[in-house]
């Protein structure tokens, strides 16, 4: 059991490092003596095993998985922000700038800077109306 359990970590270890699953059920299958097919099966089942080994049923966890990975990404940009040469730098500024955006976004944040934006926006569409009203009124006692 328990190394089913290692294989299918280093199966989403290899996939997220980018590998193709051909390459990894030829990898897993040699490393651990068991036939592509059995590989070929983990690939077909992970929706079964996957979130309970990723914590994917809570997307509190989740989340904090996803924060984690672009912490880590961003940290990377950074190291070689500051050891690249100055062509490299916009390369790794625009990196660390988007993984900026995508933290932002999955927090929310976004969603909360555009309410206030709506709430400045209905505070003045407010007053604006209040100083028409008031305009109305002071026009209508003239005219009398």
């Amino acid at each position: 059991m328990n190394e089913i359990l290692e294989r299918r970590l280093e199966f989403l270890r290899l996939e997220a490092k980018g590998f193709s699953l051909c390459d990894a059920v030829k990898y897993l299958s040699e490393k651990y003596h068991v036939t592509e097919r059995t590989i070929y099966n983990d690939a077909e089942t992970r929706g079964t095993w996957q979130p309970v080994l990723t914590q994917l049923f809570d997307l509190d966890k989740a989340l904090l998985m996803v924060f984690n990975r672009y912490d880590f990404l961003y940290q990377l940009a950074s190291i070689h922000f500051q050891t690249a040469g100055e062509s490299q730098k916009p390369v790794y500024l625009s990196k660390m700038l988007e993984i900026t955006d995508k933290i932002v976004g999955m927090l929310g944040l976004e969603t909360l800077k555009q309410r206030q934006e709506a709430k400045k926006n209905a505070a003045a569409l407010e007053s604006e109306l209040a100083k028409t009203e008031d305009l109305i009124h002071t026009l209508a006692k003239v005219s009398k």
